[in-house]
């Protein structure tokens, strides 16, 4: 059985995947590995450890690199001030001491200190241990808990291999290997399943057979679905150029959480743009979403934001979660949740993304009555431009020259801060897509590019 494999062979399949210069030898290797080590009927166990950040099955470890070096630290019961908690704690510096070449690589400086406590020998970890310890270190509720996992866990690795956990969960294996390559290589209908049901398990149990292939499946609702993305751009007059004789959309770049909301009847889902689901909104939102979303199944895509009554305006990023608690526990407050819908994917019983953008705002009109502060719609015409205040640049219109974005840009930074984003008009909504059909505009990528302000 693939559980049954030593994770040493998983590390084995990592360093040659590492070193190998070409993506035809990369995907080879990771071909070979799965018809020599892996029954189909068990991919899923081996795939989640290849490709951590899309797996949904297990939740969060809650363990960013601060909080693992303290728990490393406590796991191998060294002090806090010695020189290796303090490598491991200043790990984007490498230390105090001289930085090394792996300052910054906090999966290297960690082998680096465990390399003097472990030693070469394996302790022979199963993939099936590793997915068993994980779970627990991802269902541990406090430090300890987990510090405690990451004991069991340097007792049966050697540091090579703890490199590797450690980036598994931190879920950035740094393989020089893209996720699409995976996907291709695993089955070539896998990246378009797991587009519009972001489940990996379920595309490691249908897709077990290669040659044999699946029907294009669309969207459903309460299965969450990779988002659209936009190309970030550096210059105003590229991002014309790239979008020249269409039908063009300009809209305010929200700086809040992309929600798709799924509506089925009374059930209510919030999925981030990682697929997972945020029932922290469910108190504050549901009752509303269920009121005024006038269809009995709908899916939305926008942006979970704060709206301050008392300024009449949307609040700062970052108090999101926040409010919602404060909605929970019933503290009355003058900021509030409110949900700005740009797109719909899905109306009754019809997925809806293959009809043009200008189409899906004409539904969405349709679909959402607006309450001003807690539901809105972001459309060029109606919608939330209603309801900006005086003098201020709406926050959505049809732009027809690349002045137009340029002015567009402006007002829009000058007032909110964030920057703007340009869509096709005509263009369907695909998952995953990032080829251009959105652009996103910001001051700092103009810096970073070095480009320049049309000239009025």
């Amino acid at each position: 059985m693939t559980e049954e494999i030593k994770f040493s062979v998983l590390v084995s399949l990592f360093n040659w995947i590492q070193k190998s210069k070409t993506s035809s030898q990369k995907r080879s290797k990771f071909r070979k590995f799965l018809d020599t080590y892996c029954k189909p009927s068990d991919y899923f166990v081996a795939v989640r450890l290849i490709i951590p950040s899309l797996d949904r099955e297990r939740g969060s470890y809650g363990l960013k690199e601060s909080v693992l070096a303290t728990c490393l630290i406590d796991a191998l019961g060294i002090s806090r001030d010695a020189p290796d908690a303090v490598r491991l704690l200043n790990w984007r510096k490498g230390g105090t001491a001289k930085a090394g070449v792996n300052a910054g690589n906090f999966s290297l400086i960690a082998a680096e200190v465990l390399q003097r406590r472990q030693g070469m020998a394996s302790g022979g970890l199963t993939i099936k241990e590793l997915n068993d310890l994980l779970d627990r270190l991802a269902t541990s509720e406090n430090r300890g808990e987990k510090t405690s996992v990451l004991s069991t866990l340097i007792q049966k690795t050697n540091a090579q291999e703890m490199k590797w956990v450690i980036r598994i969960i931190l879920k950035d294996l740094k393989l020089g290997m893209s996720e699409r390559s995976i996907f291709q290589e695993f089955h070539p209908d896998a990246e378009d399943l797991f587009n519009v049901t972001c489940d990996l398990k379920l595309v490691c149990e249908k897709l077990r057979d290669r040659h044999q292939r699946h029907k294009r499946q669309d969207i459903e609702v309460g299965k969450a679905v990779r988002p659209q993305l936009a190309m970030r751009i550096s210059d105003v007059n590229a991002a014309w150029k790239k979008l020249h004789g269409k039908d063009v959309v300009a809209e305010c770049k929200f700086d809040g959480d992309r929600i798709q909301i799924h509506k089925n009847g009374t059930e209510i889902h919030y999925y981030s743009r990682n697929f997972l689901d945020h029932s922290e909104y469910v108190h504050a939102m549901s009752d509303l979403i269920v009121q005024n979303i006038l269809v009995d199944k709908c899916i939305l895509d926008g942006e979970m934001l704060v709206w301050d009554t008392s300024l009449n305006r949307f609040a700062e990023f970052g108090s999101n979660q926040e409010i919602a608690k404060a909605a929970r526990e019933g503290l009355d407050s003058h900021r509030q949740l409110c949900y700005v819908a740009f797109d719909v994917l899905y109306v009754g019983d019809t997925s809806v993304i293959h009809q043009s953008l200008k189409e899906r705002h004409e539904l969405l009109k349709k679909v959402v009555r607006p309450l001003k502060g807690r539901l809105e719609v972001l459309v060029p015409e109606g919608g939330l431009n209603v309801h900006r205040p005086s003098g201020e640049p709406s926050w959505s219109i049809v732009v027809h020259a690349a002045a137009d974005v340029e002015r567009f840009f402006k007002e829009t930074v000058e007032n909110r801060d964030e920057g703007i984003v340009l869509k096709d008009l005509e263009s369907k909504w695909e998952p995953g897509d990032r080829s251009g059909k959105w652009l996103k505009l910001k001051p700092e990528y103009i810096r970073a590019g070095s480009g320049r302000f049309l000239q009025a």
